[in-house]
């Protein structure tokens, strides 16, 4: 039997005193915990397990400083005003946005929230903290936040509800099922109009819930940009996610045993939106769209971008390594289907560039940004990962 990872270690331990787990809390555990996946110093990226927007191209971040830039605007150019980004990672997509908003004449105080932060930049106005502050106005961001909280998962058994809780037997981790550990559990499904069929499977996230109420708390005024793979309710419980949708990945690949490689790989489910939605209302903070990252980003103007870059000077390979992460960025098929929620809290939100409904302000903005935005050392170069024949012959810096 080999030795244990540390993670593994400490939820044998915690198994050992309370007898089993809930899966929620193994996955905590695991992500989270000491020895856990998002404590080592780089799972994304070529060498680790998955990359998000922000490490494809900085066009990603730019465009959302686009449209925090006409926030502010909206909300007529206080003085005061933060953006509070949750799960900031390594600090990449707080660089980017910042980068951008120095060139629209926006100076955000920039508030990085990670329990485990990674920073790979400075930057004068980008302070980290390990939580919400406990009151700002402005915007409140996140991008791949919600889909790694830890979720419960449930199975439907002739007739019953039953929850999946980890324990030991022999020496192995295994799954027993028993009772839901909270009736929030059924409450949520009860009120989201769920339900589930004899042998499907499901995950509820709590968690996500908790956090969006600290955020429609804490926000005074202003808005929250939500950017996650998931569906509202009524399509993530549907009969094509019977099985859920909890996944492990390992070297940007999808692994079946949610029990190998304890700390070392990583745990992701699908977001609930109608949750988040749900608890925003909690506290006054109003749902404005729901849209995919493809229609976000080319509302802000995406199109302009390859147009303009080969106006540049960029020679070829820099253009065809830059346009294939732009493209990546829009893909239906890959990240340009993530989800966009909006929402606001005593603000102007009719005439938000991402709707659509404000072309003069993107025009404007776009034409600001100078320089283009371009990939860095600090971005991947999508198009050597995938085609090494092709290695970036063109200097990034």
């Amino acid at each position: 039997m080999t030795t244990p990872s540390p993670a593994e270690q400490a939820i044998r331990e915690r198994i050992a005193q309370a007898g089993r787990i809930t899966f929620a809390e193994f996955m905590e555990h695991a992500l989270y915990g000491p020895g856990g996946y998002y404590t080592r110093a780089e799972p994304i990226g070529r060498r680790g397990d998955f990359y998000t927007s922000s490490h494809a191209h900085p066009l990603f971040g730019a465009l959302i400083a686009v449209q925090i830039h006409q926030m502010w605007r909206l909300l007529g150019s206080p003085a005061a005003f933060q953006v509070v980004e949750l799960g900031a990672g390594d600090g990449r997509l707080a660089l980017d946005v910042l980068s951008t908003l120095d060139g629209l004449g926006l100076p955000a105080d920039y508030r990085a929230i990670e329990r485990h932060p990674r920073p790979g930049g400075m930057h004068p106005r980008l302070a980290w903290q390990d939580d919400l502050p406990d009151e700002f106005s402005g915007c409140l961001l996140s991008n791949e936040f919600f889909d790694a909280l830890p979720v419960h998962r449930l199975v439907k058994e002739k007739g019953r509800l039953l929850e999946v809780y980890v324990t030991v037997s022999d020496g192995r981790l295994i799954e027993t099922l028993d009772t839901p550990s909270s009736p929030a559990i059924a409450e949520r499904l009860e009120q989201e109009g769920v339900r589930l069929q004899d042998g499907w499977s499901a995950e509820v996230c709590l968690a996500a819930s908790d956090w969006m109420r600290r955020v429609a708390k804490a926000l005074q005024r202003g808005y929250v940009i939500t950017i996650d793979y998931g569906d509202l309710a009524e399509d993530l419980y549907a009969e094509r996610r019977r099985r859920g949708t909890l996944t492990a990945y390992h070297r940007h690949t999808p692994q079946e045993d949610l029990y190998a490689r304890i700390g070392q790989q990583d745990l992701t489910a699908h977001v609930d939106f109608t949750s988040l939605i749900a608890a925003g209302k909690s506290d006054s903070l109003q749902p404005v769209t729901l849209m995919t990252q493809h229609e976000f980003l080319r509302n802000l103007g995406a199109d302009d971008y390859l147009p303009r870059l080969a106006e540049s000077t960029a020679g070829q390979g820099e253009y065809q390594a830059n346009a294939m992460a732009v493209r990546d960025l829009l893909k239906l098929d890959g990240l340009g289907n993530f989800r966009v929620l909006i929402q606001a809290k005593g603000s102007p939100a009719a005439q938000l560039a991402c709707l659509g409904r404000d072309e003069a302000e993107t025009a404007t903005a776009l034409k600001r940004l100078d320089p283009l935005p371009k990939l860095s050392p600090q971005h991947l170069d999508l198009l050597a990962a995938r085609y090494p024949h092709q290695a970036r012959d063109w200097n990034p810096g």
